[in-house]
C-alpha cells in the first residue's frame, strides 16, 4: 500500500508529463490564426497542409492557380495523404518511377516523408534545375521580402512564425522562396560582417549597410566588439563568432575581382564578398570606390592568405596620383616597353632591387624574363630625376616623368603608371590643356579647373582594376604633351591645394577651348537635373547679361549668323562653317559603326526605330540617309536631340558628342573665322550648330564654339585675364555659387 505522500508525487509527475507532453505537441505544430481567429497556415513535422502544394508544385505542367483548382476539385482535405501523393505522380506521369513511403494506404505522411517524395518530383521534372534548397538566415522582413546575407528573396506566402535573427532551409526558384522545408537550417553564416559593441546579453553588427541586434549570453559576446568576424548559425540559431583579428596595413594600389594590390605586400587573393568599413568617426559601411588609392591608409582583415576586409582607419589624404599612360592605340597595353631615366635610379621588384646609372635603358621583356613577378617600380635617385620611354633602338620618344613609374605584367601586355604628387601631374597638365602665354590669372583658373576635376575623377576609382586614378588622354586631362613652362607651373603652386567647392563639396569644373557666346548647363549631358550640378548655369560670355532663349530654330540661326559681343569673338573657333555629304557608303558604314560603339557605351543615348515607330536593336535594315534635322535644342542653343531620317527607319540621337561624332564623319572641308580650313575632321567643332540641306545633296552646317560648352571656357578666361579679371573673379563668373576653398 502506497503512502498519501507517495500517491500525491505520483499525481504530481503525472501532471507534469502531460503538460511537458502538451508542450511538446505545442512545439511540434505552430499553429498560426489570422485576425478573425481563423487559421491561415500551420506547419507540422508530423503533417503538410495541402495548402503548400501549388507553389510547390508550380514549376511543372500547370500554374500555381491551376494546381490548386485541381487540388480543390478533388476534395483532399486540408493535409497531404499518400493518396494525395499517388494523385500526383498520376498528373505528372511518374506514377511508375516515384517510390512513396509504405504502410500508409491512407495515412497522412510526415513532412520528411513528403519531402522524399517531393525531391523525387524535382529529379524526374525540374530539367532545368529551377529550384533549389537553400540555408538562409533572416536578418530582417520587409513586407514581401526576406532580406538575407546572400541575397533579398521574394515570398508571396506568408510565414508569420518566420523570425528574423533565425535560419531556415527553403525551397527557392529564381529569387522567389515557394517553400519552407526546415524551421532550423543546417549551417549557414554572415560572412565578414563588422562587431560593433556589445550591451548587456546583445550584440550589434554592421553586414550590408545595415546595423543588426541579435541576443548573445553575456560570457560569448564579451570582449568581441569592434572587429570583423564570421557570424555562424546551425540548426537554426546563432552558434559561434569567429574572429579575424589578422591585419596587415598598405596602400591600396590596385584591386579587382579576384585578388588585390597593396604597396609593400604585392597581390594577394579577395574574398568575394570583399566589405568595407570606416571605423574613424561614425562606423559605416562604404565601397570600394571610395578608397583613394594611394593615398589612404587602410587595413586589411586577412584569413586563411585572403583579405577578408579592409579597414579605412582614417580620411583619405589626398597627395599622389596614379596615371595610366596609354599605349599608342590608346589602349592601356603596350607591345613593349623601354625607358631611361635622367639620373641613376632603382629598378624595385618584390624580392630584389636592382641600381641602374643615369641614361641607362631598360626593356620591360628583359626585366620580367626569368622571373615570376608582375610588377616593377622605377624610382629616380634624386628629385630633380625625369624618366623617359624610348624605342626600340633606345631613343627617348617623350617627355620627363616626375616621380616613380611603374611597370605591370598582364596577359593582353604591359601597363605603365606614373606616380607623382598632385601638384607636379598639374604642372604637366596645365600647359597641355592652356597655352602658357596666356595670362597668369587665366592660367591660375585653369589650375584650380585641373585641380578641382582630378579630385573628383580620383574618388570615382575608374581605373582602380588596373592601379591608377586617371589616364593622360583627353578622356580625363591630357598629362605630359607639353613641355613645362615657368609661368604655368607658377600659376599651379600659387593656387596649391585650392579646388571650387559647391555647397561644400568640391565641384566638377568642367572646362572647353571656344564658346559660341554662351555655355550650357549640363543638359547635353543630362546633368541639368542633378543638384549636384546646381553650379552649371548657361551665361553669357560678356559683363551685361541678358535674358536669352535660343532653343528655337529662327532664334539659334538668328543668333549663330551673327558675331556678337562676347569675350570669345577673337578666336578663330568662334564661328565656323562645314560642309558635310552623307551618302556614299564608306560615311555610311563609318556613321553605322559610330553608332554601334556609342550604343554600346551609353545606350540611353541612341534609340532605333524602325519603320512601324518600333524601337530595333540596330538600324542595318534601314537603308540610305536621306534626311536629317534637330529635335530638340536647349536653352543655350545647343543640340540635345538629332533626328536622323532613313528609307526604313530613324535614328535619335541624344549626348552632345554623339551628334558631333556623326556629323563629323560626313565632312568634308571645315572653315574658322579667321578663314583657315581644316582638313581630317572626325567631329564637327560643336553641337552649337543650324543644319541646311542643300540642293546638290549636302548638307551645310553653321557653327559656333569649339568643345561640349560646359563650364569654363579656356578662350574666355584668356580674354577676361586682358580685361584684368582675377581667377576667382574668371571662376565665379563661369561657375555659380563656388568658393575657392583649399581642398582639406
Amino acid at each position: 500500500m502506497q503512502r498519501p505522500e507517495k500517491k500525491q508525487e505520483d499525481k504530481k509527475l503525472g501532471a507534469m508529463m502531460i503538460f511537458v507532453a502538451v508542450l511538446g505537441i505545442i512545439a511540434v505544430c505552430l499553429i498560426i490564426k489570422n485576425q478573425k481567429g481563423g487559421v491561415t497556415y500551420q506547419y507540422c513535422e508530423e503533417y503538410v497542409m495541402t495548402e503548400e502544394l501549388p507553389s510547390l508544385m508550380d514549376f511543372c505542367y500547370y500554374s500555381s492557380d491551376e494546381w490548386k483548382e485541381k487540388i480543390e476539385e478533388e476534395k483532399f482535405g486540408g493535409v497531404i495523404t499518400i493518396k494525395m501523393c499517388k494523385w500526383l505522380a498520376q498528373q505528372t506521369g511518374t506514377a511508375e518511377y516515384v517510390i512513396l513511403p509504405e504502410g500508409k494506404e491512407k495515412q497522412t505522411v510526415t513532412r520528411d516523408e513528403f519531402h522524399q517524395v517531393y525531391e523525387q518530383f524535382l529529379d524526374l521534372l525540374d530539367e532545368k534545375q529551377e529550384i533549389h534548397i537553400a540555408d538562409e538566415i533572416i536578418l530582417k522582413q520587409e513586407g514581401k521580402n526576406y532580406i538575407t546575407p546572400n541575397q533579398t528573396y521574394l515570398c508571396d506566402r506568408e510565414f508569420p512564425f518566420v523570425q528574423p535573427m533565425k535560419s531556415y532551409e527553403f525551397y527557392v526558384r529564381g529569387e522567389n522562396i515557394i517553400g519552407i522545408k526546415s524551421l532550423r537550417g543546417v549551417s549557414s553564416a554572415v560572412r565578414n560582417a563588422y562587431l560593433l559593441e556589445e550591451s548587456g546579453e546583445k550584440i550589434r553588427f554592421l553586414y550590408g549597410g545595415e546595423n543588426y541586434e541579435i541576443s548573445m549570453e553575456a560570457w560569448q559576446a564579451k570582449g568581441l566588439e569592434k572587429q570583423v568576424c564570421d557570424l555562424v548559425w546551425e540548426e537554426g540559431e546563432l552558434a559561434k563568432i569567429q574572429l579575424k583579428e589578422e591585419r596587415i596595413q598598405g596602400n591600396l594600389i590596385a584591386v579587382d575581382d579576384s585578388r588585390i594590390q597593396i604597396e609593400g605586400y604585392g597581390e594577394i587573393n579577395r574574398s568575394a564578398n570583399l566589405p568595407v568599413y570606416k571605423i574613424y568617426g561614425s562606423v559605416e559601411e562604404k565601397n570600394l570606390s571610395d578608397i583613394v588609392i594611394a593615398n589612404m591608409k587602410v587595413e586589411y582583415v586577412v584569413a586563411e592568405d585572403r583579405v577578408e576586409a579592409i579597414l579605412l582607419v582614417e580620411p583619405a589624404q589626398i597627395s599622389r596620383i596614379r596615371v595610366l599612360l596609354l599605349g599608342e592605340d590608346s589602349t592601356p597595353y603596350r607591345k613593349e616597353v623601354a625607358l631611361t631615366c635622367s639620373t641613376p635610379y632603382s629598378v624595385d621588384f618584390h624580392s630584389r632591387q636592382e641600381t641602374k646609372e643615369q641614361d641607362t635603358v631598360v626593356k620591360g621583356e628583359e626585366l620580367f624574363s626569368g622571373t615570376e613577378e608582375n610588377s616593377i617600380r622605377f624610382s629616380p635617385a634624386s628629385e630633380d630625376g625625369e624618366f623617359f620611354l624610348c624605342n626600340g633602338e633606345g631613343k627617348k620618344i617623350s617627355l620627363g616623368y616626375r616621380g616613380v613609374l611603374e611597370l605591370y605584367r598582364y596577359p593582353e601586355g604591359y601597363t605603365l603608371i606614373s606616380e607623382l604628387s598632385i601638384e607636379d601631374y598639374l604642372c604637366s597638365v596645365v600647359p597641355s590643356e592652356m597655352p602658357a602665354t596666356y595670362g597668369m590669372e587665366a592660367l591660375k583658373a585653369q589650375a584650380v579647373c585641373a585641380r578641382s576635376y582630378v579630385y573628383i575623377q580620383m574618388q570615382k576609382g575608374a581605373y582602380a582594376p588596373l592601379g591608377a586614378h586617371v589616364d593622360d588622354s583627353t578622356s580625363y586631362q591630357v598629362y605630359n604633351k607639353q613641355s613645362r613652362e615657368e609661368t604655368t607651373s607658377n600659376a599651379v603652386w600659387d593656387t596649391a591645394g585650392e579646388v571650387l567647392k559647391y555647397q561644400g563639396e568640391i565641384a566638377e569644373a568642367y572646362y572647353f577651348s571656344t564658346s559660341s557666346g554662351v555655355t550650357g548647363n549640363g543638359d547635353s549631358w543630362a546633368l541639368d537635373s542633378d543638384p549636384a550640378y546646381g553650379y552649371l548655369h548657361s551665361i553669357q560670355l560678356k559683363d551685361a547679361q541678358e535674358a536669352f532663349d535660343l532653343s528655337g530654330e529662327e532664334a539659334f540661326g538668328a543668333y549663330i549668323n551673327s558675331d556678337g559681343d562676347s569675350y570669345d569673338n577673337f578666336a578663330p573657333f568662334y564661328r565656323w562653317d562645314a560642309v558635310c555629304s552623307f551618302g556614299d557608303e564608306e560615311v555610311l558604314n563609318k556613321i553605322s559603326g559610330i553608332l554601334a560603339a556609342r550604343k554600346e557605351k551609353a545606350p540611353g543615348t541612341i534609340t532605333f526605330l524602325d519603320e512601324k515607330g518600333e524601337e530595333a536593336e540596330n538600324p542595318k535594315e534601314f537603308g540610305k540617309l536621306t534626311g536629317m534635322a534637330v529635335q530638340k535644342r536647349s536653352t543655350c542653343g545647343v543640340m540635345l536631340e538629332l533626328c536622323l531620317e532613313y528609307e526604313k527607319g530613324r535614328v535619335i540621337l541624344k549626348n552632345e558628342y554623339n551628334i558631333r561624332a556623326v556629323l563629323g564623319a560626313g565632312c568634308k572641308s571645315l572653315t574658322l573665322k579667321d578663314g583657315s580650313v581644316r582638313d581630317g575632321v572626325s567631329l564637327i567643332p560643336s553641337a552649337f550648330a543650324v543644319i541646311s540641306p542643300s540642293p546638290e545633296g549636302e548638307y551645310h552646317i553653321r557653327g559656333g564654339g569649339y568643345g561640349h560648352g560646359i563650364g569654363m571656357s579656356q578662350n574666355g578666361a584668356g580674354k577676361m585675364a586682358e580685361l584684368g579679371k582675377t581667377y576667382k573673379e574668371i571662376l565665379q563668373f563661369f561657375f555659380q555659387n563656388v568658393e575657392i576653398l583649399p581642398v582639406s
